[in-house]
């Protein structure tokens, strides 16, 4: 993640664990497999192992998923883990974004495309903005690869003058520079 890119609200991006096994499988499970309630589980976990970034927050904010994948999926997983680490954190949870479009996957992108194809992909719940001002929030999503949706999702919280955004992952993938060859 490229933090010169990063809105000046965005203080701390943080992630529970790597995505290797088992996170990997958690996550896969949760997204493809239809197991929403292993994102109960991943939502206890980030609240156990949050940072104290995270823990001084006051509103959790997930990100949001295309409806179309909603459709597919029967929910956002992203809410999912953000509802159970709310609850464990007892932090009120605001879904105030929303995914106003979405092209393809990103898994196969490399970070260039990345970025371009979240460019826009947010905006924010009609009559929500006012709640962000001046509040700690915490931004919520299960994977974190390149930071190319954090930040898009980021820049759009930003817009509602919050103190702050803490973005937190359940996994985050390891850079391709620190992979074992």
């Amino acid at each position: 993640m490229e933090c010169a890119e990063w809105p000046d609200r965005l203080e701390h991006a943080d992630a529970a664990c790597l995505l290797e096994s088992p996170a990997r499988e958690l996550v896969h499970a949760l997204k493809y497999q239809g197991w929403r309630d292993v994102g109960l589980f991943m939502g206890t976990e980030m609240a156990r192992r949050a940072s104290v970034a995270a823990r001084r927050t006051e509103l959790v904010v997930p990100v949001p998923t295309s409806a179309r994948n909603i459709r597919r999926r029967g929910y956002n997983q992203a809410a999912v883990i953000a509802s159970a680490l709310s609850t464990a954190m007892d932090t009120p949870l605001l879904e105030c974004l929303r995914r106003q479009r979405q092209v393809g996957t990103q898994t196969a992108l490399n970070p260039m495309q990345r970025r371009a194809n979240v460019s826009d992909a947010f905006v924010m719940v009609e009559g929500l903005a006012e709640m962000l001002e001046d509040r700690r929030l915490l931004l919520v999503d299960d994977v974190m690869t390149t930071g190319a949706t954090v930040l898009a999702a980021a820049s759009v919280l930003a817009l509602c003058n919050p103190r702050s955004i803490v973005a937190y992952a359940f996994a985050r993938t390891v850079p391709i520079s620190q992979q074992a060859t």
